[in-house]
């Protein structure tokens, strides 16, 4: 989260500070958390107001990777963990931020801005996991073991965060790195061109200026774990108020200020020049964070190379070899003279902020009473944390058992429905009900904090699952020790699935996303509209289908342009031959699966894209975007997320859903819209796959094997043969067109480059 303006200052000074840089055949350490967001922000074309286009998103990491790769590089990514006591104050004030935010966010402003879906982590983390990229998700904060990595393997480190000027490493700013490879000058190999910074640089601008000194600065300029008005007093010590008035000019010559009296001092004797410009009641706790964040800025420690795979032997070769200090100033700060500074002409913003910033300085200190984070790991059994390690587990995980509060992500909703956490909340129990039990906690009850219909961030009590189907819940200590049927009995019994052998029969991909769809289902009070979430939902998992078959193709003119005579021979070829296969229906999803046919999905492939695609029309009409959609499937989100998440802990009794295989919030969004203007959706459904009879048949077949789960949304009349599908379909299209059936939706439509209304599904026929 870094040092306000510190960012904006080396880059006005960059022909000081950042130097050209060839990246190539080397380690590089990676902030997984800062890289997640930079990649989303600048590489990934997704529309954020729909809740997370995650296919589009996976594939933009993955040719992150693979640029890297192709320059010799290796990745090392490290994760951070659960919140610190010290950023609690931080993490709480940017919630409700990004509460307003959501609030506020529309169609027209997310041309300027982006938010963060919700399952981006989880996305990012399957990536690595697929191209087995090294990686660790840290306990908790991750920037020092991310500078301690990159020191000891003597490699940048990658990430935009400007406390990474301050650690001494190497660092390469995100937004300095050249978006794709290049060949090197010399034609061997790759390299990713970029910008690199020393600690040097900045040292050598400022004669007399010491490491540990700009580890002060931090926390003199305002790092996460203070406020800048604590000093208030300091800085009328260094005549500020000859600055601009503007924020931001302000802001760069407090930093420049700072550096130059620093450099004028050894840390023991800036320790005293700040200490005596607080009040005495202030000093000693003050002084405990000075000297943490000194430490934590300065020194280093390889425990966290083991998980990335690096030797036992090596790892205690570079402990014994590296010789850390720690920072303890030994004066007497209580003998101090307090100097009470005067500044007439004091800046607005301090004036501004002063009681906020204040009470934040008190607050700081004033934590709720949580188990100690030491106490907590050694309670928890080694499975679990070797795990945690491994990114397996959300970071809130670790926020539960130390101090059982959990900061709930924030989604982009309709505000004047509860908050979509609500909905997954007997999940959430269930999770704490098992975390509670490794950590020797008698207390039953856990806080979340997310917004009320009144968008105001709020903090409720939730009381762990301890007993589920007249059965307690095993302990998280002998949690891998019992069965996996029981541990899958457990999931079921949460999701209220028991007894519904039908998911059995689904593809193994698809059984927990079903499971997730009907717990959400069963969570609401559904109107006969969320018959038209669930059938978009299920439409959305074809999607994948047909990438795996001719890959993925999100734009309808790069899609044409390499099938389009392809498609035109198919559609020829089937005419002529009178093609007529014949699926039978009685066969599984599996086999159904398995026999879907190349052309098939060809033919299917343009009604998917166009639906990929946001309707130009809501930009100048916002008022006909529905927030509804959106909140719904936001809901449906939470449960996926905290539903994963208990399938994590409980060692996977089901395969793990692929978030970017079956989730993409845009085409969610349109079908949603498309299926409210059909009475019959099957009908329809029939007429959009009518080309693609194996694609139809599985859907189909599917319907039929889960309807038992759904028995109140589902449609009791499934079309299964040819005749009715012909007699249901002269009543949906045009009646004067004999040939709107199959040429609906066909390539050759968009080969003419003709005009298709999303909100119009017979558009289309107009061109046949």
């Amino acid at each position: 989260m870094g040092i306000p303006g510190l960012t904006t200052y080396i880059n006005n000074h960059s022909d000081l500070y950042l130097k050209y840089y060839e990246l190539h055949d080397t380690y590089l350490v990676i902030d997984g958390n800062s890289i997640i967001c930079q990649l989303y922000l600048n590489y990934a074309r997704c529309n954020s107001v729909f809740g997370g286009d995650y296919d589009n998103y996976a594939q933009c990491v993955s040719n992150f990777f693979d640029d890297l790769l192709k320059c010799n590089i290796t990745p090392l990514v490290v994760i951070d963990g659960g919140c610190e006591d010290k950023k609690m104050k931080t993490i709480i004030s940017r919630t409700k931020e990004k509460i307003r935010t959501a609030s506020s966010f529309s169609i027209c402003n997310q041309l300027k801005m982006k938010f963060f879906p919700l399952l981006l982590t989880d996305v990012f983390k399957d990536v690595l996991r697929e191209k087995n990229i090294r990686h660790v998700q840290c306990l908790f904060e991750a920037d020092k073991d991310i500078a301690g990595a990159a020191k000891i393997l003597n490699c940048p480190v990658l990430s935009f965060d400007s406390d990474f000027y301050i650690y001494g490493a190497l660092y390469i700013p995100f937004n300095t790195l050249d978006k794709y490879a290049v060949k090197r000058s010399n034609g061997n190999g790759y390299v990713k061109c970029c910008k690199i910074y020393r600690i040097e640089y900045l040292l050598n601008s400022f004669r007399g200026l010491d490491q540990s000194l700009l580890s002060l600065a931090a926390v003199l300029l305002g790092n996460d774990y203070v406020k800048r008005g604590t000093f208030k007093n300091f800085f009328r010590h260094l005549k500020l108020r000859g600055a601009s008035r503007k924020k931001h000019n302000h802001q760069q010559f407090r930093i420049e200020s700072t550096f130059i009296w620093l450099s004028k001092y050894t840390l023991d004797k800036a320790i005293i020049g700040v200490l005596s410009r607080l009040a005495k009641p202030w000093r000693q706790k003050i002084l405990n964070l000075i000297e943490i964040n000194i430490n934590d800025y300065t020194n280093v420690s390889a425990e966290i190379l083991i998980p990335l795979g690096f030797p036992r032997d090596y790892v205690a070769h570079v402990n014994t070899h590296h010789l850390n200090r720690s920072f303890k100033f030994d004066g007497d700060i209580n003998t101090l003279t307090y100097i009470e500074e005067v500044c007439e002409d004091e800046d607005d913003e301090t004036s501004e902020r002063e009681d906020e910033d204040i009470v934040d300085m008190i607050n700081t200190f004033n934590e709720t009473e949580s188990m100690s984070e030491h106490v907590a790991i050694r309670n928890l059994p080694a499975w679990f944390v070797n795990e945690y390690l491994m990114a397996r587990y959300p970071t809130y995980f670790m926020d539960l058992i130390v101090r059982r509060l959990y900061i709930c992500s924030v989604q982009l909703e309709d505000c004047c429905y509860p908050s979509s956490i609500i909905i997954s909340l007997k999940i959430i129990s269930v999770i704490f009900g098992l975390l509670k039990s490794g950590i020797n906690d008698k207390v039953r009850y856990m806080r979340y904090m997310t917004r009320n219909q009144n968008n105001k961030l709020i903090c409720r009590e939730l009381q762990g699952t301890e007993i589920i189907n007249y059965c307690k819940l095993p302990s998280l200590k002998n949690l891998r020790e019992i069965p996996l049927s029981i541990r899958r009995e457990i999931l079921n019994n949460a999701l209220g699935i028991t007894n519904m052998e039908c998911i059995n029969k689904l593809l193994p991909e698809w059984m927990l996303y079903v499971g997730c769809a009907k717990y959400w289902i069963k969570e609401q009070d559904p109107s006969l509209s969320h018959k038209i979430y669930l059938y978009s939902i299920f439409i959305c998992m074809l999607f994948n289908i047909i990438d795996s078959k001719i890959g993925k193709y999100r734009v309808m003119h790069n899609f044409l342009n390499k099938y389009g005579e392809t498609i035109r021979t198919i559609k020829e070829e089937r005419k002529a031959n009178n093609y007529k296969p014949n699926y039978p229906m009685n066969c599984t999803v599996i086999e159904a699966y398995n026999q879907i046919d190349y052309g098939d999905c060809l033919l299917a492939a343009p009604f998917f894209i166009s639906h990929f695609e946001m309707n130009k029309k809501l930009y100048t009409n916002p008022k006909k975007f529905s927030r509804h959609i959106v909140h719904v499937f936001a809901e449906f989100q939470s449960c996926l997320k905290h539903i994963m998440n208990l399938n994590t802990l409980l060692g996977y009794p089901y395969p793990q859903i692929k978030i970017a295989n079956l989730f993409n919030g845009t085409l969610l969004y349109n079908l949603s819209n498309k299926l409210k203007m059909n009475n019959n959706i099957e009908a329809y459904i029939e007429i959009v796959l009518n080309m693609s009879p194996s694609l139809l048949r599985l859907f189909n077949i599917l319907l039929l094997t889960i309807k038992p789960m759904f028995p109140l949304l589902l449609q009791n009349n499934l079309n299964l043969t040819k005749q009715k599908i012909k007699r249901k379909r002269v009543k949906t299209v045009d009646k004067n067109s004999t040939e709107s059936d199959t040429e609906y939706y066909s390539a050759d439509d968009h080969v003419n480059e003709l005009f298709y209304d999303v909100n119009n599904p017979f558009s289309m026929l107009n061109y046949v």
